[in-house]
């Protein structure tokens, strides 16, 4: 036990000694340009530390959730597999790995996130694997501007994100703007439908620093209509005893 929780540490001070060098970059600088008010700059530098005290356990931690979320949506994205495909929010890579997995995928990936900590577990999770294909981009980024054309991307996933977002407004115009016609916006977060979600929900913008607020699925299908999304289907299940979550498959309106 003690040699296992010496690994631990010496797992998270590598990673936390790769993420202080990641800061330094140009390119990790990129994102801080975006945020424009103190409250946003505030709540993202919760996340970001939030997730880098926690990017070498998250898997474990999160591992019963991730897999009764992921499984289901994997199901509903039935990729041909040429697609170009976005996850906003990658965090440790944990999805982009299973649709490299489930699909011989030959279209573009591009995962980015806000925490460097997170990139770092996806790059050495791609690294073992030998995963790290020229289809496959990790970028340091955030939901509400990234570096996307207009009208290139016919899948965003956005898994688990919504609920750190002080403005997901602004993150659905900047989904709609680099989605191609018709292009897919596939997006799953914790659902307040479910009493107990809900009383997380409240507990957690109490003590939670990077927590902002879970929605209803109502309030998440009134927030894609009034951002010109079309929804396709949606869904929502308890993914764990405690917390209900919702999938909404919608599609970019012109």
């Amino acid at each position: 036990m003690p040699k296992k929780k010496t690994n631990m540490k010496k797992a998270k001070r590598k990673i936390t000694n790769h993420s202080a060098k990641l800061k330094k970059t140009k390119s990790s600088s990129r994102y801080k340009s975006y945020l424009k008010d103190k409250a946003t700059k505030k709540r993202y530098k919760n996340v970001i530390e939030e997730y880098t005290s926690i990017a070498h356990i998250y898997d474990e931690r999160w591992k019963k959730y991730l897999k009764a979320t992921e499984d289901i949506l994997l199901k509903q994205l039935k990729l041909k597999g040429r697609e170009t495909i976005i996850d906003a929010g990658c965090g440790t890579g944990s999805l982009i790995c299973n649709i490299q997995e489930n699909y011989k995928y030959k279209g573009k990936i591009i995962g980015f996130d806000i925490t460097p900590a997170m990139l770092d577990i996806a790059e050495l999770r791609f690294t073992k694997k030998k995963k790290f294909k020229t289809n496959l981009q990790l970028e340091l980024a955030h939901c509400e501007n990234f570096g996307a054309k207009k009208d290139s991307v016919d899948i965003i996933i956005c898994t688990n994100v919504f609920h750190h977002l002080p403005h997901p407004e602004h993150a659905l115009n900047e989904f709609y703007r680099v989605l191609k016609n018709s292009g897919r916006l596939v997006l799953l977060d914790f659902c307040n439908d479910y009493p107990s979600t809900k009383l997380l929900d409240t507990v957690a913008r109490i003590f939670h620093k990077a927590h902002h607020k879970s929605y209803s699925s109502d309030e998440m299908k009134d927030l894609l209509k009034k951002h010109k999304f079309k929804i396709s289907s949606f869904k929502k299940w308890k993914a764990t005893k405690l917390v209900g979550v919702m999938m909404f498959d919608a599609r970019k309106r012109t």
